[in-house]
């Protein structure tokens, strides 16, 4: 009988195979580079707007008035502008600090403490030491010795962070006062004589990280943020689930909205370091 001979046509199968495989890998290939050209494409877009919350960053971004004190080894003493508490103004004390000797323009930190802690003169000093300038600031509405201000923003109690308020109230509360305060100590710390305002950065320690995490998000003039167990969604798992319980649902709704850095982190746009123990 005519026609082509088994052993002919087993010979071509495999190569009409190798050439439907190659076409398919092309046609995978081009799926996976037009996916690529659209991913840089959408990195190039504009980034979406940041979420600011309830502060006011261009009023917090401007040099607050201050009062310049003792100063003691490399660190002075410095009281400045807060938020107002109750319909009255308020200060916040810190500690400034700057390297015994520097040439040119020196790098800044913003340093923040933890639930329990105040501004330490010891922690602005290391940081001096290592040649950055750098603040330090009490969040808890005292002075040097710990005790009051007649004039200090909220404590830093249990109470002060998580009691119940309207919105109307958002400005009262712990968490307002105390980003407000890290960030006008940011501008008056990049307006100091020999402070380079373009080399400035925060980290923070607990409360502090979590402040951190808040800020980082909010004041596009830092350039890397380090949060020292730093932390956010503290209504889904942490230590404070209890008081998360306590709530009503809008007012949970209302804390999470206005004051847990989840809702600030997406704003990040520089490098951030988050450390954190594994025990």
């Amino acid at each position: 009988m005519g026609g082509e001979s088994p052993e002919k046509n087993r010979a071509v199968r495999p190569r009409t195979r190798l050439r439907e495989k190659q076409a398919a890998w092309q046609g995978l290939v081009g799926l996976v580079l037009v996916a690529w050209a659209l991913g840089l494409a959408a990195g190039a877009a504009e980034p979406p707007r940041r979420y600011t919350g309830p502060w006011n960053l261009e009023k917090l971004k401007q040099v607050p008035p201050a009062t310049f004190g003792v100063t003691r080894g490399l660190v002075q003493e410095v009281y400045y502008q807060g938020e107002p508490l109750r319909g009255k103004p308020t200060r916040v004390f810190a500690y400034l600090s700057r390297p015994e000797k520097s040439s040119g323009h020196v790098p800044g930190m913003v340093l923040v403490h933890g639930g329990g802690g105040t501004a330490f003169a010891e922690w602005a000093t290391l940081w001096a030491q290592r040649g950055y300038a750098a603040i330090a600031m009490d969040l808890a509405g005292c002075g040097p010795d710990r005790k009051r201000l007649p004039d200090g923003g909220p404590g830093q109690d249990e109470h002060s962070k998580f009691r119940e308020f309207s919105e109307a109230e958002t400005d009262q509360m712990w968490t307002y006062h105390a980003v407000a305060a890290v960030i006008r100590g940011h501008s008056l710390l990049a307006a100091q004589p020999g402070v380079d305002p373009q080399r400035t950065g925060i980290t923070g320690i607990s409360w502090g990280g979590y402040l951190t995490c808040i800020v980082a998000g909010l004041d596009d003039r830092l350039k890397v943020a380090v949060p020292v167990y730093g932390c956010g969604f503290l209504h889904e798992n942490s230590a404070w689930l209890p008081q998360f319980a306590r709530m009503s649902p809008a007012q949970r709704q209302r804390w999470v909205r206005l004051f847990d850095p989840s809702q600030y982190l997406p704003g990040v746009r520089i490098p951030i370091l988050f450390i954190n123990g594994t025990n």
